[in-house]
């Protein structure tokens, strides 16, 4: 499933990244890579606020669009 259809409270795994290298290159630098633990905190509007290690990082939903996890 993609990133932006996990539910709020859920904690899951990221398995794959999908897009242009741009893509890759901007969710590898807010901390998100394979194999992170990441749990889905809040939405709001088009943002997703995730928990990510001791940090919290807000992404847009189009850019959630590209995170496969599990």
């Amino acid at each position: 499933m993609k990133l932006e259809e996990v539910e709020l409270g859920q904690e899951v795994v990221i398995v794959d990244l999908s897009g242009k290298e741009e893509v890759f290159k901007k969710v590898e630098a807010m901390g998100l890579r394979r194999g992170r633990r990441v749990a889905l905190l809040q939405k709001v509007g088009r943002n997703l606020l995730l928990k990510v290690n001791n940090s919290r990082v807000v992404i847009s939903k189009d850019l959630a669009r590209h995170i496969e996890v599990q």
